[in-house]
């Protein structure tokens, strides 16, 4: 027993480890990306908490959790702090699905799916970030496994179904993505009531118990967040199903892309057709079935509809799905396990003392090592700073984004000293306008003034911008950074990557025309 627990222990190590570097090395470097200020809680003045929440177009999870940080870090100037419980809900993702899968899936597919979403590019930037998607992810994988517990073992029978409820509901508080995984709770719950209904007196009250906890953890938030609800988030939300939004392309796979620039999505592509064709062969065999047997193949039919509905709703119902793609590269992700898994067992059991089935593990350990290696120079590396910046990897750059593209990046390294900007800007009170190159969402967070260049005031340029546009953002800009100088600096490698300037108020002719 005590060598049994030793070998699994080594075996949790060995997903989480990796986990634990893509998620904590580095993790305070960055400032505050676009999204991340938008889960800060930042109420304005007068403004209680509920009605805070009220204003946002997401559930609540993340704005209560940057509200208990703000009691250790007030002014939320420590980016490893407010990060962290958001990089722990990262790792806790990875141990939890690991337990899930090895529920279902057996051991091996556990160990391959926790690899793959502990190394993904989605889920370790999500776990870099203070956003809510590492606290979705975490309760709906944690809602699965509280589920598969209660049908599995004897103890959760009845609290397993209650704290799978809780999570769920947590889950979709965090965010409506939430509901996606519906499929496999569905399956789960038919096992369970089977078992249960008719047999154990104490099934019904836990049906009951479970429903109205879901039912007013939800409604609580739910009902009043309706009845507020503001015509900005609705235009929003129909904007981002129609494209009104951007006037950019949108490709899933393209954006898979500059999480993973080499190879990676290739990978994925052609795994997951391998998983789903084992998804098929375990559910009934080789040859056709004369009919659809529903127990036997129940879980696997589970898992493709869990996989099937949200890509369906994601890439033909929504225009710009961004990065929300998560919801079906979850259930992705165990398919390619389950395909994974199955070629081993075929080199093993169909040409046995062969060095294919050899070979095979070799292969997967270096497509693990690959993967691995290429999120940590992504993610964790900030010697280049990509995607705003070409980096090297190996024989291979990973390449600059085409703007084309309607791109949500976050959780990438980028550092532009923006507290020291701040900082810097409050030594001049008497100047009340700026102008920048960066992205707006990001400068208003640090320097509380009207944007507006003829007005300005400071002009603050930055080197491979969020924006993806180098160019000064007026003549005026250009103007005065080609005759005077910057009065503040930010130098990394031999290169400023700030350059802060002091403008005369006025159109550039007026300023021509005093002088200047």
């Amino acid at each position: 027993m005590k060598k049994l627990i030793e070998k699994i222990n080594l075996v949790l190590f060995g997903v989480l480890v990796p986990a634990v570097i893509l998620r904590l090395f580095n993790l305070g470097y960055s400032d505050y990306q676009g999204d991340e200020i938008k889960a800060l809680y930042l109420p304005e003045d007068g403004q209680n908490f509920f009605s805070y929440l009220m204003d946002q177009r997401k559930g609540p999870v993340q704005f209560i959790v940057t509200y208990l940080l703000k009691f250790l870090n007030p002014d939320y100037t420590n980016q490893l702090v407010i990060r962290l419980p958001f990089a722990l809900a990262g790792i806790l993702s990875v141990f939890f699905l690991y337990k899930l899968v090895q529920i279902h899936f057996r051991k091996r597919a556990a160990l391959i799916s926790a690899l793959l979403l502990g190394s993904n590019g989605f889920f370790v930037a999500f776990s870099r970030i203070v956003q809510y998607q590492s606290f979705v992810i975490l309760f709906m994988i944690l809602a699965l496994y509280m589920l598969s517990l209660a049908v599995k073992r004897p103890d959760y029978k009845h609290k397993g179904v209650i704290l799978a409820f809780i999570f769920w509901a947590l889950g979709i508080l965090s965010h409506y993505d939430a509901v996606f995984i519906f499929p496999f709770v569905v399956y789960l719950m038919s096992v369970w009531l089977k078992r249960n209904f008719k047999k154990d007196p104490a099934a019904l009250r836990t049906i009951i118990t479970s429903i109205a906890v879901f039912g007013v953890l939800l409604l609580a938030f739910y009902i009043p967040f309706v009845l507020s609800i503001s015509e900005s988030t609705l235009s929003y939300w129909s904007g981002r199903i129609s494209g009104d939004v951007s006037a950019k392309i949108s490709s899933s796979k393209y954006l898979f892309s500059v999480y993973q620039p080499i190879y990676v999505v290739h990978f994925y592509v052609l795994a997951s057709l391998l998983g789903l064709a084992f998804l098929y062969y375990k559910a009934y065999g080789v040859k056709l079935p004369t009919k659809i047997k529903l127990k036997s193949a129940a879980s696997y039919i589970a898992l493709f509809i869990w996989f099937f509905i949200p890509f369906a709703f994601m890439e033909w119902l929504v225009y710009i799905p961004g990065t929300h793609i998560y919801v079906y590269i979850l259930p992705i992700i165990i398919i390619i396990s389950i395909g994974l898994d199955g070629l081993l067992d075929f080199f093993s059991e169909k040409l046995p003392a062969t060095i294919f089935a050899w070979a095979y593990q070799v292969i997967l350990f270096l497509i693990f090592t690959f993967i691995f290696a290429q999120s940590y120079a992504v993610f964790v590396d900030n010697t280049k700073e990509y995607p705003w910046e070409e980096e090297k990897f190996f024989a291979w750059t990973f390449p600059e984004p085409t703007p084309i593209y309607h791109l949500s990046l976050f959780g990438f390294p980028y550092y532009r000293d923006w507290e020291g900007i701040s900082a810097f800007i409050k030594q001049y009170p008497e100047i009340a306008a700026y102008s920048t190159n960066e992205r707006k969402s990001i400068v208003r967070y640090y320097v509380p003034l009207e944007k507006d260049t003829n007005k300005a005031g400071f002009y603050i340029h930055i080197r491979n911008p969020q924006t993806f546009t180098e160019t000064a953002s007026g003549e005026k800009s250009e103007y005065w950074m080609e005759k005077y100088d910057p009065i503040f600096t930010l130098t990394k490698a031999n290169q400023d990557y700030v350059r802060m300037y002091i403008m005369e108020p006025g159109t550039l002719k007026e300023i021509n025309e005093r002088g200047y």
